[in-house]
């Protein structure tokens, strides 16, 4: 077989996409970089304090405690987005009856807005009209009651419940399209040998399903790494500082705090606690893929 060549005037239609990804990628980081070592609050002159603000933040314990409630939000998010995102597309596989019209109930919330997800979500969860815990005093469950989003011991987890519901949607027609892509005579097979209905899923379904399952991992994810939104919009950080994530932290010392120097060093910890997930991700992936 011949190899395909690229002429190299054709290199000429990339440039004005690489022109694009420099300018409002590349130098908007290298700036970032640079100010995430000076002592600047947007008014006076810079000064050049080195590695000040990284060492400052590794020793802020409202920063450390920021990224391990990420961490945490993150594997929560795979975990149920991506289970859940299975066990929906196993059951709205085909074309049964109503299949397209949970299909489109159930990608609906991704396609609202996060604030207006965000202030029916502050309602719903109203100690005294919200929805949830006028439910549980109507089945006798007073004691389950909660300010949800006012209470440390639930406000973190009521918040990050409302970006893995909303989100939801995306990887379940994500891993749709990725099982209507499986040929039914494997499962056909697998039940002539008298394999159950786990076997097929587990030797059949997840190996064919892996490269797919390995971007939603990534978006899952970096979607919980780069979260700011939700956690703004429904607690900013609060009560205390029991909901704050990376990406609020850094808000609230750069353009609260005026501490644009140190803010930016945050952004510059958000921004490489991404890359080196993808890339240790992607490699483990990798080898796993290989050794199979």
């Amino acid at each position: 077989m011949g190899t395909l060549k690229m002429k190299p005037a054709y290199y000429l239609y990339l440039l004005p996409a690489l022109a694009l990804f420099a300018v409002f990628f590349v130098v908007p980081f290298v700036q970032t970089v640079f100010i995430s070592l000076q002592d600047w609050d947007s008014i006076n002159e810079m000064e050049f304090i080195g590695f000040s603000n990284y060492m400052e933040m590794f020793r802020d314990e409202v920063f450390v405690a920021s990224v391990g409630r990420v961490l945490k939000y993150a594997l929560i998010q795979v975990v149920v987005q991506i289970a859940l995102g299975l066990l929906f597309a196993a059951l709205l596989r085909g074309e049964k009856k109503g299949n397209g019209f949970f299909r489109a109930v159930y990608f609906l919330p991704y396609i609202i807005s996060s604030a207006a997800i965000c202030v029916m979500f502050t309602v719903m969860y109203d100690n005294d009209i919200g929805l949830i815990n006028n439910l549980l005093r109507a089945v006798g469950l007073d004691s389950w009651v909660h300010i949800w989003l006012g209470e440390e011991s639930t406000a973190f987890y009521a918040t990050i419940a409302v970006p893995i519901w909303q989100g939801l949607g995306m990887y379940i027609v994500i891993l749709l399209s990725g099982l209507q892509g499986i040929s039914e005579e494997y499962y056909e097979a697998a039940k002539i040998d008298g394999a159950t209905a786990f076997q097929s899923f587990r030797k059949i379904t997840v190996p064919l399903l892996w490269p797919i399952i390995q971007i939603c991992i990534i978006l899952s994810v970096s979607g919980a790494f780069k979260n700011f939104d939700y956690v703004y919009m429904l607690t900013g950080g609060g009560p205390g500082s029991s909901t704050h994530v990376p990406a609020t932290f850094m808000y609230d010392k750069a353009f609260i705090g005026m501490r644009y120097g140190y803010g930016s060093a945050v952004a510059v910890f958000i921004f490489m606690l991404g890359f080196v997930f993808t890339f240790v991700f992607k490699g483990i992936a990798g080898r796993k893929s290989i050794d199979e």
